[in-house]
């Protein structure tokens, strides 16, 4: 590889870049059809750029062969949701975020090297600043980048998964379920659930940071009794001899990046079997009463997001349908370069 050199990210880079985000979003678009057409177009990735660039929390470098750019990557600056939020509680609190079309490398130069030398000009700041938990989303068949990420200590943390099609779950026959819409009168029903979820995301090997204690289950009361209220957010309730031992609910306005077509696509926000019922049906028996609600509603696919860690989970939607179009990446630093220089 030609020796490349870095600078931080400038206005006259968008014509540049938004060829390079342009060009890759329209392969693989080939693969993916959920995402969204118009970041194909040249002019619409430099508009995404652009407001990328005027953000105050947003940090950018750009690698040059010469004049030539043949590489970029930006960053944000996440603070987190309000912590006394439910959703708000599950987020790192510091995190930088790269989505894929806030980093490219051009065709024929090493996407490691390239993507190192980036990386190096922004990460320092970043944990100069305190933001020790880095982030970078890829579109599935990336292969180039993702090795590239892979190299600098990155894994794989979330998938975010589509079924395409809304067409009846096979295999969904669990004789002694009976399946109810919850109503406002089941929002306890529904914070116990989700309490048992929370604690299943805790566990080996997940592992990941999601409180179960009387204080959260306050403000899981209080997001189930929104949602509750509006239409369009159904949640499926499975009862076993009267007793509730599963939930998928469903949001008409889920968590889609922007990269990701939300036409006709509901997000399936949280599936639950508790541990005694699993592998019984319930879950298959849930999904497909979700999706015969959702082909009544005129949708066409599902989208969910799952940790790839989740042994039970990953498998199911796997086996039913959802398949990957984004993968999160992530890097913990350690917080103890803090003060290993001294001084």
């Amino acid at each position: 590889m030609t020796r490349v050199t870095v600078r931080p990210f400038g206005r006259g880079d968008l014509d540049a870049a938004a060829a390079l985000a342009a060009e890759a979003h329209r392969n693989e678009r080939e693969r993916h059809p959920v995402l969204v057409e118009g970041l194909a177009e040249r002019g619409e990735a430099r508009d995404m750029l652009a407001k990328w660039l005027e953000n105050e929390r947003t940090d950018g470098a750009a690698a040059f062969d010469g004049d030539v750019l043949v590489g970029f990557l930006m960053g944000e600056r996440m603070a987190g949701a309000p912590p006394d939020s439910y959703m708000g509680q599950l987020s790192h609190p510091r995190t930088i975020r790269i989505g894929p079309r806030d980093h490219a490398v051009a065709a024929g130069y090493d996407a490691t090297s390239v993507s190192r030398l980036l990386y190096r000009e922004l990460a320092a700041g970043w944990v100069a600043a305190g933001y020790y938990n880095h982030s970078v989303h890829l579109i599935e068949g990336n292969e180039r980048l993702q090795e590239a990420w892979f190299n600098l200590g990155f894994g794989r943390t979330v998938s975010m998964a589509v079924r395409e099609g809304t067409g009846p779950v096979a295999g969904a026959q669990a004789g002694d379920i009976e399946v109810r819409e919850a109503g406002s009168e089941d929002v306890e029903v529904l914070v116990g659930l989700a309490r048992t979820l929370g604690l299943h995301h805790i566990g080996s090997p997940i592992f990941m940071y999601w409180p179960v204690l009387p204080e959260h289950d306050a403000m899981a009361r209080s997001l189930f009794s929104s949602l509750l209220e509006d239409e369009g957010n159904p949640h499926f309730v499975a009862y076993r001899d009267g007793e509730p031992v599963g939930l998928t609910s469903f949001l008409k306005q889920g968590f889609f990046p922007p990269y990701v077509s939300p036409e006709k696509n509901v997000y399936l926000f949280m599936g639950i079997v508790e541990p005694e019922a699993q592998d019984g049906g319930v879950g298959r028996v849930l999904l497909d009463r979700g999706m015969a609600w959702a082909r009544e509603q005129g949708y066409e696919r599902c989208s969910l997001h799952v940790l790839m860690a989740n042994y039970s989970g990953e498998p199911f939607w796997s086996a039913n349908g959802f398949q990957p179009v984004e993968y999160t990446l992530e890097r913990q630093i350690d917080e103890r370069v803090a003060w290993a220089r001294g001084g």
